[in-house]
């Protein structure tokens, strides 16, 4: 856990936005498929869900900052998705989990990968700068 902590709040600080504050929560199959449905109208469990509390914070400067701390939603993370997606990708689970955070802490953002191939694109760029920080920064 002490890991994940220190994974949550590099990417709070390599993100530019070390005065937010997010809720991450973990929960099973059963609890996603429920959440998935309800609130996407997907009849099946995913790995991962976001609740942002504002529609985008994407900003087109990275010394946009927020004046202070700043609740900006809800991760919520299926363990039993987090565990399988590991044993295919032949991943350390904690290094997935630590994905899909970085994953839906981007959704938080504003960005979303099924708007669009260029969205798409542009996502995993974020994706693959903040988990190479957090990566940069576990080595130290």
């Amino acid at each position: 856990m002490a890991k994940f902590l220190y994974s949550s709040e590099t990417l709070l600080k390599k993100s530019n936005q070390p005065l937010v504050e997010l809720d991450v929560h973990f929960c099973g199959d059963k609890k996603m498929k429920t959440l998935n449905k309800d609130f996407r109208n997907k009849d099946k469990t995913t790995d991962v869900l976001s609740f942002p509390v504002f529609e985008s914070l994407r900003v087109d400067s990275d010394e946009f900052v927020f004046p202070g701390p700043v609740h900006i939603g809800d991760i919520i993370i299926s363990r039993d998705v987090a565990i399988r997606q590991a044993k295919e990708f032949k991943l350390p689970v904690e290094q997935e989990v630590i994905h899909l955070l970085v994953h839906g802490f981007l959704h938080l953002q504003g960005w979303d990968h099924e708007i669009s191939e260029v969205e798409e694109e542009i996502m995993q760029k974020h994706e693959k700068k903040l988990l190479d920080a957090i990566r940069k920064k576990r080595k130290k």
